[in-house]
């Protein structure tokens, strides 16, 4: 999980050089430099709607299965534990909005430093199992004399909610990197552990824990854009938790589960959709570069 974290940071960062388009209605541009061509002559708010949906994945923080022996009254035994995440499903619902206005030092840079914010609200799923395997060993030979094994299986489910900030980095007219970095607060309320029985536990050197139902995160996203239109953009992404918030456990952005820690990732497709601007009367006319001309020599 960290690989995959620092490789997604590095992209980011590497297209931080690239060149930029500003979105947002301002002066010293025509509507050709925002959202499309010249065909369309609506106009459209700075903010719309957003949807997003895709899959989720838990990545267990440990790739290989973690093996201890222990001594009970019962006998010496080895534990072996196999965590593994299980795609789940993320739905949202939101809004999109582009600045307006422009801070002064980013008109002093001439840099455009947030491109659009975005939030949404829906559901997700976190899913994972772990199998626990106890071997009773010959205390003298070490060698296996039975072998008892369970799962334990949770599908967890979460009402979401989101916000980020995010810069574009334009590759061309129509194609751009998109960064973003922002917080989402999660509550699980339908918890459903199950498959392991009681014995796994008595039998066990440690007791099972479930995270408490509330999760929140600050998370990095990176994702590919498309421009279909004026009013209209599509982006896949990728989201990671960087650091976690609640609950506390020194910044880790993982949650535990039974007795192994899992990593939420979510891959999604983003739709946006501006909304119209409504016009009194009749929509002014559009004045091209020949007819300004001639007004400026009259």
């Amino acid at each position: 999980m960290k690989f995959i974290l620092s490789l997604l940071l590095v992209v980011g960062l590497v297209f931080s050089g690239s060149g930029q388009r500003n979105l947002v209605p301002g002066k010293g541009k025509t509507k050709k430099d925002f959202f499309g061509g010249e065909a369309d002559f609506k106009e459209y708010r700075p903010f719309g709607l957003q949807l997003s949906a895709g899959p989720t994945f838990t990545i267990p923080t440990r790739p290989r299965p973690i093996t201890s022996d222990f001594i009970t009254p019962g006998g010496v035994f080895q534990r072996t534990t196999t965590p593994k995440g299980i795609p789940g499903v993320l739905v949202e619902v939101g809004m999109i909005h582009f600045p307006t206005k422009r801070s002064k030092l980013s008109q002093k840079l001439k840099y455009i430093f947030v491109s659009y914010i975005d939030w949404g609200i829906g559901f997700k799923m976190l899913n994972g199992t772990e199998t626990t395997r106890f071997t009773k060993l010959d205390p003298i030979s070490g060698s296996e004399i039975s072998t008892e094994e369970q799962s334990g299986v949770f599908n967890n489910l979460f009402v979401t909610a989101r916000v980020a900030v995010h810069k574009n980095f334009y590759i061309g007219k129509k194609y751009f990197i998109d960064n973003g970095f922002g917080v989402n607060v999660d509550f699980n309320f339908n918890r459903k552990p199950t498959g392991y029985t009681p014995w796994v536990e008595n039998t066990g050197t440690t007791t099972h824990y479930f995270h408490q139902p509330l999760m929140a995160h600050i998370h990095y996203e990176l994702g590919f854009g498309f421009r279909l239109s004026r009013r209209s953009m599509l982006i896949p992404s990728v989201q990671v938790p960087i650091f976690g918030l609640y609950e506390w456990r020194k910044g880790a952005s993982d949650f535990k589960w039974f007795d192994s820690n899992y990593y939420p990732m979510s891959v999604k497709l983003k739709w946006t959709y501006l909304f119209e601007k409504k016009v009194k009367g009749c929509a002014p006319a559009r004045v091209n570069d020949q007819d300004k001309n001639t007004m400026k020599n009259q």
